[in-house]
Order: C-alpha cells, then structure tokens, then sequence
C-alpha cells in the first residue's frame, strides 16, 4: 500500500524509530498528517493503538528531533531568503528636490 502523498514524513519518522507498523493507525485512527498534529496526542492515544512504553519514547524523541529540524530549518529560510531579497532589491532612496 502506497501512502498518501503528505504522510511520507511520518512513515520516514516512524521508520527511524523502528514504528512502521503504526503507520496506518497514527494517520487513520488518531489523524496524523501533519507534525503539528502531534501537540494534540497523548499517551494514552499511543497505548489505544496499540504502542508499548519504550515505543512511545522513542516516537516522542523523534517528534522533538523533527520539530527542532523544521524549526531551525524554517528560521534559516527566513533569514536567507530576506537577504536574497535584499541583494535583488536593493533599497529605493527618493531624492528631495
């Protein structure tokens, strides 16, 4: 079964966990797509589908691996397209007459 495009990301994540198997059950049961969606779920949700303890621990150092990744991916963008930018606009200055 291939994923639907925009889950790739999490079975990669869960794939680096070794949780592959609760692919299919984050993303339909607990509705999982996006990485935000991860604030809303608790422990308890991971142990309905099935997830032991050291699963858990491991998915939720995973998460915070990845959020710090976009993070400091997104800040980067930021600060290195504004200065691209800059570099093909440069400044407008009126002259007063």
């Amino acid at each position: 079964m291939q994923p639907e495009e925009g889950t790739g990301w999490l079975l990669e994540l869960l794939s680096e966990v070794q949780l592959q198997q609760y692919f299919l059950r984050l993303r339909d049961d607990l509705n999982v797509t996006r990485l935000s969606h991860f604030e809303y779920v608790k422990n308890e949700d991971l142990e309905k589908i099935g997830m032991g303890r050291p699963g858990q621990r491991r998915l939720w150092e995973a998460v915070k691996r990845r959020k710090a990744l976009c993070k400091r991916k997104s800040w980067m963008s930021k600060v290195f397209s504004g200065k691209r930018l800059e570099a093909e606009f440069p400044p407008h200055h009126s002259q007063s007459t």
